[in-house]
């Protein structure tokens, strides 16, 4: 009989992994597994590996760089993180619409919009 202290080592090793290999596979089976990757693909596009920022968070970006305001004063009349924004301008972080919404009343923005054309 094993001692359970053993048994416990035992089964805390990393077991090897062992590559089990199918052989060719017929053309039909190639053909429906590639049609498969393609539809799932179509209905579940890779994700874009950077958030690209819209017209909106430019615009605003652009307001808060002519404001005749500083950061600091910016961030204190919207009662939001000085960091929040300065994180938002360098481009390392997005902001939430709420936050976007306190940062356009501070400067004296309002969102519009306008077709486009086709």
């Amino acid at each position: 009989m094993r001692s359970p202290s053993l048994e416990a080592e035992n089964s805390m090793k990393p077991k090897k992994p062992t590559r089990v290999a199918r052989g060719k596979l017929p053309a039909e089976q190639v053909a429906r597994d590639r049609e498969a990757r393609l539809r799932i693909i179509e209905e579940f596009p890779p994700a874009p590996e950077k958030p690209v920022p819209g017209p909106v968070s430019e615009a605003l970006k652009r307001a808060i760089r002519k404001s005749e305001l500083t950061v600091y004063e910016i961030a204190r009349r919207a009662k939001v993180s000085q960091i929040v924004i300065s994180r938002f301008l360098s481009g390392e972080r997005d902001i939430r619409m709420a936050t976007a919404d306190k940062l356009s009343k501070v400067l004296g923005l309002e969102l519009v919009g306008i077709p486009r054309r086709k």
